[in-house]
């Protein structure tokens, strides 16, 4: 990692939609007294709508062209900080690169199962987010990605978010060793 020390530390959340970004993201950042930067407010701010509308009105490649900027602004500030990115960047190498030189990353891995049981009616997603197997098709397409740049990945099922985010506030206070697959 080449996070200067001036920088400061940045904690980004990684996972599907679904997974807990946003509500593990707050806790984590109210424990530590770090900034929580939201991930769907940005979008919105950047796209001048939400994700889902944006998607909807203008598809689903300016959705991820936004995401990408959103997660690079971020990857941009000084820390700390804590935030999520969006699913789709992990698979951006530009993204990628930045998450590996400026970040430590906690990848909150969820079964499809799990994330469709939390997406509920898809208030707020997109939808195809509704879709079991379009969360299947895209969580196995996207494992490796996220494997990839996690330094550590937290099981979210049948978790609540206090306790996942213990899990990665210990992770923080132990130095945030790298203790992913990939």
């Amino acid at each position: 990692m080449t996070i200067s020390a001036e920088d400061g530390p940045r904690l980004i959340l990684v996972g599907m939609m679904g997974a807990g970004k946003t509500a593990v993201g707050k806790a984590v950042a109210d424990r530590l007294g770090w900034p929580y930067l939201d991930n769907d407010n940005l979008v919105g701010e950047a796209a001048g709508v939400d994700a889902p509308e944006l998607a909807a009105s203008r598809g689903v490649e300016e959705l991820h062209r936004v995401e990408v900027a959103v997660a690079e602004a971020v990857l941009g500030r000084p820390g700390p900080l804590v935030a999520g990115v969006a699913g789709y960047c992990v698979t951006d190498p530009r993204v990628v690169r930045l998450l590996r030189e400026r970040a430590r990353v906690a990848w909150l891995r969820a079964r499809p199962a799990t994330l469709r049981a939390r997406i509920g009616g898809g208030a707020g997603r997109r939808d195809d987010a509704r879709s079991l197997a379009w969360l299947e098709a895209t969580a196995a397409d996207r494992e490796a990605a996220f494997a990839a740049v996690a330094d550590l990945v937290v099981d979210v099922d049948d978790r609540d978010v206090a306790e996942v985010a213990g899990e990665i506030v210990a992770w923080i206070a132990a130095g945030a060793a790298r203790t992913g697959p990939g």
